[in-house]
């Protein structure tokens, strides 16, 4: 009820009194009432807000450790995709190629033994692309930690002969939530294996 609304009704009866000689609340006083249960209201709902929240949060926040070693699985089939067809590409085009890691960065690209000079005998590696994709990145918050190449130990990069063999390395990653895996490359056959934790070559 407005303060007009008020000064209305006391002039058109006694103040604080009924017709029947009850005593009424003093307007300002019914106002008091309506605003404290307008503030018992609102603290009811933001209990129920926050039991919400916490009831979705409990949910969600598993499904982020499944989003996270989601992608690191991705990011593993990608790499594997790619090693197996520069081993395939190597054998048939006889030529030599490697793939190079941004360890940082967390990218990778192709490079091809490039001849220069016949008649020196000179040749290196260049970047190479293809229609079937020769460059990449990991997926998500996955990361490098490392790349271990036995022959190269200090070098990231994975080198591949037209005989078919294959850098043995190790290639560590890391997901969003921490973990640590290990994707191990067979020299002989160029086949991945993704193992759990962070594996160190014997």
């Amino acid at each position: 009820m407005s303060i007009y609304d008020c000064r209305m009704a006391k002039a058109m009866r006694a103040p604080n009194h009924t017709t029947e000689g009850v005593e009424r609340l003093p307007c300002n006083h019914q106002s008091s009432i309506i605003d404290q249960q307008s503030k018992g209201f609102t603290l009811i709902e933001l209990t129920v807000v926050i039991v919400i929240l916490g009831i979705m949060l409990t949910l969600i926040i598993p499904r982020l450790g499944e989003l996270g070693e989601a992608n690191l699985k991705r990011s593993a089939r990608h790499l594997t995709s790619t090693i197996r067809f520069l081993r395939g590409e190597s054998q048939v085009k006889k030529d030599m190629y490697r793939l190079r890691f941004d360890i940082t960065e967390g990218r990778y690209w192709v490079e091809k033994l490039t001849i220069l000079s016949l008649s020196e005998k000179t040749a290196e590696y260049k970047r190479f692309s293809s229609e079937m994709g020769t460059e990449g990145s990991l997926s998500g918050q996955t990361t490098f930690r490392d790349i271990k190449v036995a022959s190269h130990p200090d070098d990231p990069f994975i080198q591949f002969s037209p005989n078919g063999w294959v850098d043995h390395a190790m290639i560590h990653l890391r997901d969003g939530e921490g973990r640590d895996f290990t994707l191990m490359v067979n020299p002989l056959t160029g086949n991945t294996e993704l193992r759990e934790g962070y594996i160190e070559e014997r």
